[in-house]
């Protein structure tokens, strides 16, 4: 698993993260298998899915937070949820 894989799976769509709460939300299993990451790969990965728009990136009381972003529905699954609903 990548480092961007893990990150998908840990970041929350309800509540920002900093670092270090992402840190410690990783997998024991994914950290001993990859040990050798540093921050500054951590750092470059959240840029990667901020750039694909899959996380969001907000500040608050000086420090960075991540957050993962709904994927966005396309037109027709959107109608067919309308349709749906009467």
């Amino acid at each position: 698993m990548t480092l961007e894989e893990e990150l998908e799976k840990t970041l929350s769509y309800f509540e920002p993260m900093s670092l270090e709460m992402i840190y410690i939300d990783f997998s024991n299993e994914f950290l001993t298998a990859n040990h050798s990451y540093t921050i500054e790969d951590l750092e470059l990965a959240l840029k990667s899915l901020e750039a694909q728009k899959k996380i969001k990136r907000s500040k608050k009381e000086k420090q960075i937070f991540w957050i993962k972003l709904y994927p966005k529905k396309s037109i027709l699954k959107r109608i067919l949820a309308l349709l749906k609903l009467y």
